[in-house]
């Protein structure tokens, strides 16, 4: 009777243990949240965008864009990770196809921080996802300085996703209701920033500095040459790597930026 028991529980452990994912992500902010999930021997394909070692096993041709589904299902996904903009078809195409499917969270001030609960839970790492949360969500700074933040022509706003990790870190944004903005000089010189951040679109993480080259630019703009952040020469740059995109490791971008409200001699910080 003992030994029936044991036979049969061991019976239900072995089949209630969970088969390790096999994951595709058409999201580089997602790939990074499974990275920092400890899920990164579980991706098996993403976009060539995705910050991925360079080692790593995994096929760089999800494109959500210009999706193959016949690529796709000889890979042998078990779960698809679709960005908030992806193609409904698509998503519909996948399930249809018997392909487990995550679309992230609309966009908003709060998103990334559901993003990562929603992949938590999907890949069983609840409590690191909380954690990463609490570090998102984990109040920096009480002062408000203006913000304004540029990334390939777009003005972040109230409602992206960098908003409510960047209001933790002390820094308002702009255009109450809207997610990005095309860049408008009489929207920037009516917001009157105290610091503009410049986002360069390269993949490789970098410190955020003074850009003399930025503030010139804005310096030879009558509609913007008098806003706080230029007169003050707080325009600055940085590179847009893994810790801007939304994913749970913003929070290491918003402590650099938070540096920039605290450290005293700015200036050697920012050069380091």
């Amino acid at each position: 009777m003992i030994r029936q028991f044991l036979l049969t529980l061991l019976c239900f452990s072995a089949a209630g243990a969970a088969e390790p994912l096999r994951i595709a992500s058409y999201s580089p902010g997602a790939t990074q949240t499974l990275i920092d999930l400890n899920c990164a021997s579980q991706i098996i394909a993403t976009t060539k965008w995705c910050p991925l070692p360079a080692q790593h096993s995994a096929s760089r041709d999800c494109d959500v864009f210009n999706p193959d589904l016949e690529k796709l299902l000889q890979k042998k996904p078990t779960l698809v990770i679709l960005p908030r903009l992806a193609n409904p078809l698509w998503a519909d195409r996948c399930r249809q196809a018997g392909l487990k499917v995550l679309v992230l969270s609309p966009e908003s001030k709060n998103s990334v921080s559901e993003d990562v609960r929603l992949i938590g839970e999907i890949v069983h790492q609840e409590k690191l996802a909380n954690d990463l949360i609490s570090e998102l969500e984990k109040k920096r700074s009480t002062s408000a300085k203006k913000l304004l933040v540029i990334w390939d022509g777009m003005m972040a706003g109230k409602n992206s996703y960098l908003a409510g990790p960047l209001e933790k870190s002390g820094f308002e944004l702009p255009f109450r209701n809207s997610t990005w903005i095309k860049c408008d000089w009489e929207m920037i010189a009516q917001y009157n920033p105290d610091i503009i951040l410049w986002i360069n679109n390269n993949p490789v993480d970098g410190p955020i500095t003074l850009s003399p080259k930025h503030w010139s630019e804005f310096a030879e703009l009558p509609a913007v040459r008098e806003v706080s952040a230029v007169k003050n020469k707080k325009v600055f740059s940085t590179n847009s790597g893994c810790n801007w995109l939304p994913s749970s490791s913003l929070f290491n971008a918003c402590s650099k930026m938070n540096k920039l409200l605290t450290h005293k001699d700015l200036e050697h910080y920012l050069t380091k």
